[in-house]
């Protein structure tokens, strides 16, 4: 896991405000690294690969999880991945808790400094949608949720500084991806 990587899960981890003993949702989850975050809490992980369940999430939540209440769910970079995000929004609001909370993390409009500045497109490959404050206020109000928390990441530095130097933030204008705390209305 590089610097950035642990930054932003670290940071997604603060803004959701983890409790010992609660039920984790990652999806997305990759080669689970959020779970070295989350200590002492119920952890179930979905991908197309590895990881966890295996299940195509375009289709919706897997039914082995759809009667499961969750008190905190994680999308790390996934949502901007994915067709169907409205109904899978909804669906996630569904196997929420009553104090429940969703973390949803994606690549900021606003990226003004890129350490790959010529190759800006890079990181974008793949990405069917692009989320602005704006789309995602729209969308957590069409899914019945409220965003409680607009948090960034960090700002990379431009290409004449070496790569791995990274700086923490929580500014949003300028980071590199921005995490966005929702709830039930």
């Amino acid at each position: 896991m590089n610097k950035s990587e642990f930054l932003r899960l670290n940071k997604s981890v603060s803004v959701a405000g983890v409790k010992e003993g609660e039920k984790v949702l990652d999806l997305g989850c990759g080669n689970n690294m959020l779970r070295c975050f989350l200590v002492s809490t119920d952890y179930t992980g979905v991908d197309m690969v590895g990881g966890g369940i295996v299940y195509n999430l375009e289709y919706g939540l897997p039914n082995s999880i759809k009667n499961i209440k969750f008190d905190i769910i994680f999308m790390n970079e996934f949502i901007e991945h994915i067709e169907n995000f409205k109904s899978l929004l909804n669906e996630c609001k569904e196997v929420l808790t009553e104090n429940g909370r969703i973390i949803i993390s994606t690549p900021s409009n606003n990226r003004l400094l890129s350490g790959d500045f010529l190759d800006v497109h890079s990181e974008d490959m793949g990405h069917i949608h692009c989320f602005r404050k704006t789309n995602m206020r729209n969308l957590a109000k069409v899914c019945g949720l409220v965003i409680t928390a607009i948090v960034g990441t960090y700002v990379r530095v431009p290409p004449f500084i070496p790569k791995y130097l990274v700086i923490p933030t929580n500014q949003t204008l300028y980071t590199e991806v921005i995490i966005y705390r929702l709830e039930k209305k």
